[in-house]
């Protein structure tokens, strides 16, 4: 059964839906401008800059003070956890890849406590196989090492094996450095040209589940 590897954040699910949504709400409680909300998309970098730059910003977009400052990315993660959700099609498509014989199974960067909750409180365990977090094994995608890791975990080799994930310097790069095939959410972004691309390329997930059961050498 081939490993069919997943990205988490604005993969599996919509990280960047759910962090607009806090941030209009955050924006509402606050009485602020709600303005602000693409300001605060800017601060959050999509989820990648480093918490403590992006709490520094935030700091400087919502006049925080220093004591909202230091707490701001606890309620920042909670936020998006509250606001986050899986699509049905989403659930149906990793279904429909382990019916026809792989093994999903997801690798993502980030914090222990924030990815396994949003794995286990949207339903994501009971369609996947399993999954690896950065901060757990020390290593971080693009590293292939990473890859292999999920692979051990998984009992399993990484010949066939292919990634999803729509971060082309984390999830492409990393699974072209690992040998893998590799799909790109394009999330309507345009391929980087100066970075090799790709196998396919796709606008959802179940696209992309759709390209790896009917791919042909």
């Amino acid at each position: 059964m081939p490993l069919l590897l997943l990205d988490l954040d604005n993969t599996l699910v919509d990280r960047a839906v759910a962090y607009r949504a806090w941030a209009v709400d955050f924006l509402a409680q606050r009485g602020a401008d709600p303005l602000l909300v693409d300001e605060m998309v800017r601060a959050d970098g999509d989820g990648l800059r480093p918490k403590p730059e992006a709490a520094l910003d935030l700091q400087q977009v919502l006049g925080l003070d220093d004591e909202e400052t230091a707490t701001i990315t606890q309620v920042l993660r909670k936020g998006v956890l509250d606001h986050l959700s899986v699509e049905p099609d989403v659930l149906a498509a990793l279904d429909r890849a382990s019916q026809a014989g792989w093994t999903p199974f997801i690798v993502t960067n980030g914090v222990v406590p924030q990815q396994d909750l949003k794995i286990t409180n949207l339903g994501l365990d009971r369609h996947v196989a399993g999954w690896v977090v950065s901060d757990v094994v020390g290593v971080r995608k693009p590293d292939p090492r990473i890859f292999h890791i999920a692979a051990e975990q998984a009992g399993q080799s990484l010949d066939g094996a292919w990634m999803v994930g729509d971060a082309h310097d984390t999830d492409i790069e990393g699974a072209q450095a690992a040998g893998l095939r590799s799909i790109w959410m394009r999330r309507g972004r345009p391929w980087p040209q100066s970075q090799p691309e790709p196998t396919v390329m796709v606008d959802s997930f179940p696209e992309a589940v759709e390209s790896v059961l009917t791919w042909r050498d």
